[in-house]
């Protein structure tokens, strides 16, 4: 008796789903990588320690060293949370409220030049705040995995500022993202840190500080205070930055440091104010616009901080300028973007504030600072303009402490690492100006009448000693720029191993689908017993000397292998089944479309135009309907059906492709209308259009409630009509806070809504759901209730917890779907095939249409806190991807509904896996191709990791429909 292996589908739809996710694990060890890190202090370099580092030097003697300023007894650090630079500065125009409202810096740099410096201070990417406080203190460069570990803080493993500063003195106030990054450096009794994620909080967080603040810096006895203010931050969350909210944070956050710069700042005291990074157009961060990317930094103090003669000035601006080229700042798009003159402010990288400071207070550089001092602030004991070779010559063993603690940080990560990329052969690049520097330093101190010249101004002693300045300088930024662009250190045999087993278990989910689930047990053994042999042998190309020179498989454990040879044999396993039945002529246009859209994701250009691309192949699928209608098409009736059905969804496709968000890279060449045109003013054409807009949301509310009221029954209809009321009532609140006042005026009355719309109504709209979701399927299951009402009633009782996390037109949008969903579901069985995939595509286009895009500064964070005053990890994370991918989970129920009404083809189930595994595969192997690429973080790799969502999102959702199709 032969035994035969029959599993479900269930069962097969569920081992693919594992088998993608372990690929994708697999890949993304190899491609999201972080830096290493080491756990070695910092350590003051002498200035002239190890001179010359090039070797056969000569016997020189060395100057003396000159001491600099004696350091600051108290700094005061404000970090005002999403301080964009043109907040800071005096503008031409008030036209935004965030203009000229924070005025002080801008006058003191004006009337105090030798106690101020203002400078644009540019933030890395990603410009989250964890991210950016962690850059601050520690001078080291982010990875992209960092982005995702904003929301969860964990303690920094390196060297950092704070673990040499005297703990028992330093105050901390505010963000508490301070304390989880550096919890051993703050002292209990003098940390008074306040949660960050209250974003609808504009004031609690700024309060606290300022309850706590005068008081603390009116006495003696402490020597820094860093006080974190977030009520800006906040506000543009909210509101947005134009908005009368933002002139009263920035008039506050003005009154403050007025404040402490006549009060409390002496000539032993330094004060400090920055912003960790900008804010986007719509208030946002995480990006790397340049509205994200450019912050302010102003330091002030009552003794002179710079030097105002022209020859330091002029040897300022070289340096600030060959460093903007050397980074590649495109001074003429901040100017363009943010209307102001950015080549009048030097722009200062936000790492170069740490040997900055550590100059300043007169302790180590961090181990792994990768920053550069900024030379404005380099003043030595005593100082006078006028002794030229004495000044630059503290400013030339400055900067080479400096050099000498990048240096050593290089060679250490080369000893440590054994990674080609840091091999002196490879550093060489770089330490030539290095060595450049010192060979100029050695032959001016060969010269017998050097050290009798520092008194005097010799011109070209003091032109030597400006060139050896820019050859340290040149050093230390080539190694930013170096390390930027080699640092994530892609295991490529991994990357390799995961797109092997992502395009095997691709190839496998098209074998199964048409084959018969069944097929000889012991053949199958078999097969198993003889891949797994196979693979594990192989496996031992992780040996070869190549492989381990090169560090191809580095990230690869024994278990990943054995996973690895496993998910190998699996696939294998799959081709003993038996072939059921051919395919039809319309699988292989639709793979074949698939494929070749999939293809586009390797073009740059064609991932920043792909809301538009998704149009299209959306309209010529419907042109493809109508051909498969007229085939089956007998009547003058049936033909005019046959029409009417896919014009009135290009009607529909073309209407709602007028709204959605711009990408960065789009302008100027995109305009669509989205949420925040909306507003209650019949002074122009938008007012009109917002109550056009409302009316027909209102009337078909009321249609999709009559509509379910007949196939549910009340009750079930009552939880969907209260809920979409409520969403319906937070629209129109959304668009009417826009003419609310500033929040301080608001009435106890006004304020109470706010709090029930914005908290109770969308947890009532959950809990509706849930009961109305129980109640279907409970009648479903124990009822034999048809499958046809049931999958419509899902459909929309859910349209309502989707739309309550959207903003306006995102929301109208998601509640109106199941009519757009209505139109495909018209056709004979001949088109289903079409129909299907076009509820693929347009869930893509309900992803752009409802005002998202696939990068991380369009992620909604603010549905996060849709019915929750405060943030909760778990809830907030499903939200937001609710919030994102709620396009695509209406169409997914819209299959339910398809496939209700054409139960006997539940292999289709295979589409919805294959439409979205075939461009996984196809993305995961340009990644690999394109991981040097220019442009890999900025838009192939964030439009990789939403496919992964999409990918795992798409199998969980077949493996609930064939259950419930079965």
């Amino acid at each position: 008796m032969q035994l035969n292996f029959r599993p479900s589908k269930g069962l097969t739809f569920t081992v693919l789903t594992f088998l993608q996710i372990f690929g994708l694990y697999i890949f993304l060890k190899g491609f999201l990588l972080t830096r290493q890190t080491f756990d070695l202090q910092g350590r003051t370099f002498e200035p002239w320690e190890n001179f010359p580092l090039h070797s056969n030097a000569e016997s020189i003697t060395l100057p003396p060293a000159i001491p600099s300023q004696k350091p600051y007894k108290r700094t005061i650090v404000v970090l005002v949370d999403a301080l964009r630079f043109d907040f800071a500065i005096n503008a031409k125009t008030s036209e935004n409220y965030y203009l000229n409202q924070l005025p002080i810096m801008q006058q003191l740099t004006n009337n105090q030049p030798e106690s101020s410096l203002l400078f644009q201070f540019r933030a890395d990417p990603p410009t989250t705040t964890m991210q950016r406080i962690k850059g601050l203190m520690t001078g080291s460069l982010p990875t992209f995995i960092d982005a995702g570990a904003n929301f969860a803080s964990s303690a920094v493993g390196e060297d950092h500022l704070l673990r040499h500063t005297n703990k028992t003195t330093t105050y901390f106030l505010g963000d508490d993202t301070w304390v989880n990054l550096f919890p051993k450096s703050f002292v209990p009794e003098r940390t008074f840190d306040s949660d960050s994620f209250k974003m609808l909080d504009l004031d609690s967080v700024d309060d606290a500080i300022l309850s706590r603040l005068w008081n603390l810096v009116s006495k003696d006895d402490w020597e820094l205070v860093i006080a974190h203010f977030l009520g800006v931050d906040h506000c543009g969350h909210t509101y947005g930055p134009s908005d009368p909210n933002m002139k009263r944070k920035l008039n506050q956050m003005n009154d403050i440091i007025q404040r402490l710069v006549l009060e409390h700042v002496d000539q032993d005291t330094l004060l400090i104010v920055m912003g960790d990074h900008g804010m986007s157009v719509d208030g946002d961060h995480g990006g790397e616009s340049i509205e994200e990317l450019v912050s302010t930094l102003f330091m002030y103090s009552g003794r002179p901080l710079t030097f105002t003669n022209e020859h330091y000035q002029a040897l300022y601006r070289r340096i600030h300028q060959a460093r903007a080229i050397r980074l590649g700042y495109n001074i003429d798009a901040i100017s363009q973007r943010l209307d102001y003159d950015a080549t009048a402010y030097p722009i200062v990288a936000q790492i170069h504030l740490v040997p900055t400071l550590a100059y300043l207070l007169d302790v180590p550089i961090p181990f792994g600072n990768l920053g550069a001092i900024i030379p404005d602030i380099l003043m030595p004991e005593y100082p006078d303009g006028n002794l030229k070779m004495r000044n630059l010559l503290h400013m030339v063993q400055e900067f080479r402490s400096n050099a000498l603690q990048v240096n050593n940080y290089l060679n250490q990560y080369s000893q440590q690492t054994h990674q080609l990329d840091f091999s002196p052969d490879k550093l060489q690049s770089i330490t030539r100006h290095l060595y450049a520097a010192e060979e100029i330093m050695a032959q001016v101190m060969k010269k017998p009448d050097f050290l009798a010249s520092i008194s005097k101004d010799d011109t070209i002693y003091l032109q030597q000693l400006e060139n050896a300045i820019l050859e340290y300088d040149a050093f230390l930024i080539s190694t930013i720029k170096y390390c930027e662009a080699i640092w994530a250190q892609f295991d490529t045999g991994c990357m390799f191993i995961g797109i092997l087993l992502l395009g095997l278990s691709t190839l496998t989910s098209l074998w199964l689908m048409h084959r018969e689930p069944k097929a000889s047990l012991k053949r199958v053994f078999i097969i198993g017993l003889l891949v797994f042999a196979i693979c594990f042998a192989a496996s031992q190309v992780q040996y070869y000397p190549e492989a381990l020179i090169r560090g191809w498989f580095d990230k690869m454990k024994q278990i990943d292998w054995i996973g690895a040879c496993f998910a190998v044999t699996m696939c294998f396993m799959a081709f003993a089944l038996k072939p059921q039945a051919s395919a039809s002529f319309d699988w292989y246009v639709i793979l074949i479309a698939q494929v070749v859209q999939a293809c586009t994701l390797g073009s740059n250009s064609f991932v920043i135009w792909e809301d538009r691309g998704t149009r299209y192949v959306l309209a010529t699928l419907t042109l493809f309907w109508i051909v498969r209608n007229l085939q089956v098409a007998i009547t003058k009736t049936d033909r005019a059906l046959a029409i009417l059905y896919p014009t009135l969804f290009l009607v529909v496709l073309r209407v709602t492709s007028l709204v959605g968000q711009c990408r960065e890279e789009q302008f100027p060449h995109c305009n669509y209308y989205h949420s925040g045109m909306l507003e209650f003013n019949l002074e122009n054409n938008t007012g009109y259009l917002t109550i056009a807009f409302v009316v027909i949301l209102y009337g078909m509310t009321i249609f999709s409630t009559t509509t379910l009221n007949q196939l549910s029954g009340l009750t079930v209809g009552a939880c969907y009509i209260v809920s979409s009321i409520m969403v319906l009532f937070r629209i129109f609140h959304e668009i009417g806070a826009k003419s609310l006042v500033v929040e301080n005026n608001k009435s106890e009355m006004a304020l109470m809504v706010h709090h029930v719309l914005d908290f109770y109504m969308p947890r009532i709209v959950y809990g509706l759901a849930f009961i109305g979701n129980n109640m279907t399927l409970a009648d479903w299951y124990f009822n034999d209730r048809n499958r046809r009402v049931m999958s419509w009633t899902l459909l929309f009782l859910w349209t309502p917890v989707l739309a309550v996390v959207q903003r306006p037109v995102g929301a109208a949008l998601i509640l109106i779907s199941p009519w757009i969903i209505k139109l495909l579901t018209t056709g004979k069985s001949n088109s289903l095939l079409i129909r299907l995939t076009m509820l693929h595509f347009l869930g893509h286009h309900l992803f752009f249409a409802t005002g998202h895009q696939a990068t991380f500064t369009s992620l909604p964070w603010k549905a996060a806190f849709v019915g929750f005053e405060e943030m909760n990890y778990y809830g907030g994370m499903i939200l937001v991807t609710l919030a994102t991918v709620a396009g695509y989970v209406i169409t997914w129920f819209g299959w339910l509904v398809l496939l209700s009404e054409n139960p006997h083809q539940r292999q289709t189930l295979h589409l919805l896996i294959l439409l979205q595994s075939i461009p996984t595969f196809l993305s995961a192997i340009f990644i690999f191709v394109l991981r040097r690429h220019l442009m890999t973080w900025k838009i192939f790799a964030p439009r990789f990791l939403f496919q992964i969502l999409l990918q795992i999102g798409s199998h969980v959702a077949a493996i609930v429909l064939e259950r419930i199709v079965q």
